[in-house]
């Protein structure tokens, strides 16, 4: 065959061309990155937020195993910054990871927002799980701590039960500059709100920065934002059912929202944990989490990915799917969850999470791959988006989980999580998928 035969037979030759849900392979290797923090294989490093900032950069904040007792770096905060492109960013502490310690306890970050001029803000943990306080740390733009917050260390810790177990789980910025963050104190929810530099709030809360609500059984709050009003919107879980509340601009729980403040969703009667928030276009709130899927006789069987549409003033969006709640199943016989959850500008709800989860070894993660799913406004899967709605994510053949979720300007989904090697053990994730 001729030289030119081949060349038109090239030419010819059709390209496969990406699309949606496809993994985007001009970031990192193939769509993908992992990053060690260098932590033994038995101590786990998971991201557990993802920050897609204004200029495309990406920081991915959470927990970096390592047991070395008296460097004050055990199980510290691990934040890893990456350029839109899924390379390290070397321009962040060297080579575009930091940890931070809070003594020799154990810590971990659980959110990570801008914080103005370059800087973010993250929040955690330190103390352990049980007798942990609420941790803050402040960097500049070089990775370093931030001086001028905290006591000249970047750094802030606040006890608010006295000692029975506090921590943030999600952090937000007013429009005045000031920090809102929201978790778990002791058995209790809690909002605080701090000043720039890092010290409570005295004119919030009734003087002490910050308020503590019982909601009922196992309730925490992960997500505290501010309204265009002044007001504040949180979500989380609280007696095994989604919690959406609102509060006035002082702390106290807004009775014009639902008459008490206060929403709740049940799925199926069973127990239903909720692990992200999201506003949509138009003021609807989003919550997407893990519910129980009934069996026979009313007994649970596997953990799915369940979402929830509220319209602004808190009731159920009965244009979403009905009744405003969806459940996927991804796997019949295994769990999945949804831990973060986003939507983009055409008004598609996307969550990523866990598919696949061994439900006999429930430790999080034991096996699956990293999911993301991607609905139409109305609750339907787009089966645009990988020919059913959903895709999976394998980094390395073991087990994959995704914490956090972004959307670029162009609606490509970035997801960040930990994924497990056979050398490394549980290292930071990260994805790009085509949107």
């Amino acid at each position: 065959m001729s030289a030119l035969a081949v060349g038109l037979i090239v030419a010819l030759t059709p390209t496969a061309v990406a699309a949606p849900g496809d993994l985007d392979t001009g970031f990192g290797t193939g769509g993908k990155v992992t990053t060690d923090f260098g932590a033994s294989p038995s101590e786990p490093e998971i991201g557990n937020d993802l920050l897609r900032t204004s200029n495309g950069s990406l920081f991915v904040a959470g927990r970096r195993g390592l047991n070395t007792p008296g460097t004050g770096l055990d199980n510290s905060f691990g934040v890893a910054k990456y350029t839109s492109n899924g390379a390290l960013d070397t321009g962040f502490s060297g080579d575009g990871k930091v940890a931070t310690g809070f003594g020799d306890t154990v810590s971990l970050a659980r959110s990570v927002i801008e914080a103005g001029s370059g800087k973010i803000l993250v929040g955690g943990l330190t103390g352990g799980e049980q007798i942990a306080d609420l941790a803050l740390a402040k960097y500049n733009a070089d990775g370093s701590l931030d001086t001028s917050f905290g006591g000249g260390d970047g750094k802030v810790t606040t006890d608010l039960s006295g000692g029975l177990g506090d921590g943030i789980r999600g952090l937000s910025v007013t429009s005045g500059g000031k920090i809102l963050a929201a978790g778990a104190a002791g058995a209790d929810s809690f909002i605080a709100r701090y000043n720039s530099d890092g010290t409570l709030d005295t004119g919030f809360g009734g003087g002490d920065g910050f308020v503590t609500t019982d909601f009922g059984t196992g309730d925490h709050l992960f997500a505290l934002e501010e309204l265009s009003t002044g007001k504040m919107i949180a979500a989380g879980s609280a007696n095994s059912d989604f919690l959406l509340v609102r509060y006035n601009s002082d702390g106290t729980l807004d009775t014009g929202f639902s008459g008490d403040g206060i929403v709740t969703t049940d799925f199926n009667g069973l127990s239903d944990l909720a692990f992200g928030f999201t506003q949509a276009p138009g003021g609807d709130y989003v919550i997407a989490g893990a519910v129980d899927a009934p069996e026979p006789f009313g007994i649970a069987g596997p953990i799915k990915a369940g979402v929830v549409r509220y319209n602004s003033d808190g009731s159920l969006d009965t244009g979403f799917s009905g009744d405003g709640k969806v459940t996927t199943d991804v796997n019949t016989l295994l769990a999945d969850e949804a831990r973060d959850v986003a939507v983009d500008s055409n008004g598609k709800i996307v969550i990523a999470g866990l598919a696949g989860q061994s439900v006999v070894f429930p430790v999080d993660p034991v096996d699956g791959d990293a999911l993301v799913v991607r609905y139409n406004s109305n609750g339907t899967l787009d089966t645009g988006f990988s020919g059913d709605g959903i895709a999976t994510v394998d980094f390395s053949g073991g087990a994959d989980v995704a914490r956090g979720i972004a959307l670029t300007g162009s609606n490509d989904i970035i997801i960040a999580g930990g994924a497990t090697s056979s050398t490394t053990g549980l290292d930071f994730a990260l994805a790009k998928l085509q949107g």
